[in-house]
């Protein structure tokens, strides 16, 4: 993103107005106008890699695992590395993500809010409101501040995939209506559509539940990882 000047200044415009409007909702790295820019701008053009180990591995975990899953102790470090290299992998694919929604919902008034913003990724103008939006690449990572609402707006949060895909059944209730409890919005929509109240697994993903009825068109699954895939080969050589 480094390159979208218009972009960036539309995200530094949106993230600037709102906090100033509402104060209370910059994060600690944002409290001064100055702060929110250089923030924002420190996002565009940051490099996404997976970065070096900061933590020193407990050897008592690996100990563990050799004497519970019978471990070849001769592979300890390279068993640490994998893991280390893992979980550098799992945040690099979360920022990705951010930059593919942000790459594919910049025409549709999607700004891009940096760190700036409390549990909020994304922001968009929407009449004379704003729509709140936080991402997470799966439904079992959500931030605890997350669940604060810091105006009159709730925070729209969106996860790319389920952590434990379930089956789930179709309730009625007493008048012979569809409970919406446990479905998605699409998944309710989807069975008064086809009058289908079999029990039915839920997908893997969670594209179709992208909350904006344009954008949600053109991301997917499939695009997620071609946009990954390009931005391996180029940071490949500097690895």
């Amino acid at each position: 993103m480094e390159n979208d000047t218009d972009f960036k200044e539309h995200s530094i415009k949106l993230t600037t107005e709102y906090l100033e409007k509402y104060p209370d909702a910059a994060s600690q790295y944002c409290k001064t106008k100055e702060k929110q820019i250089a923030n924002i701008e420190k996002n565009f053009n940051k490099i996404i890699s997976p970065g070096d180990p900061t933590t020193k591995p407990d050897i008592l975990v690996s100990e563990v695992l050799e004497s519970l899953f019978d471990y070849d102790v001769s592979k300890r470090d390279e068993i640490q590395k994998q893991y280390n290299d893992q979980k550098q992998t799992e945040m690099m694919i979360g920022e990705l993500l951010e930059r593919y929604i942000a790459k594919e919902g910049e025409i549709y008034g999607w700004a891009f809010s940096g760190e700036c913003i409390k549990a909020v990724d994304f922001i968009k103008k929407d009449g004379d409101k704003l729509i709140k939006l936080q991402i997470k690449t799966s439904d079992n990572t959500e931030n605890s501040s997350a669940k604060a609402i810091r105006d009159d707006t709730p925070i729209i949060k969106w996860f790319r995939r389920f952590s434990s895909p379930k089956t789930k059944t179709p309730v009625l209730k007493k008048n012979g209506e569809l409970a919406k409890t446990g479905l998605t919005p699409k998944e309710y929509e989807k069975i008064l559509e086809t009058g289908n109240y079999n029990t039915f697994t839920q997908p893997d993903y969670n594209w179709e539940n992208f909350p904006d009825d344009d954008l949600v068109k053109v991301l997917s699954e499939e695009g997620f990882r071609e946009f990954i895939n390009k931005h391996i080969e180029t940071i490949k050589s500097d690895l």
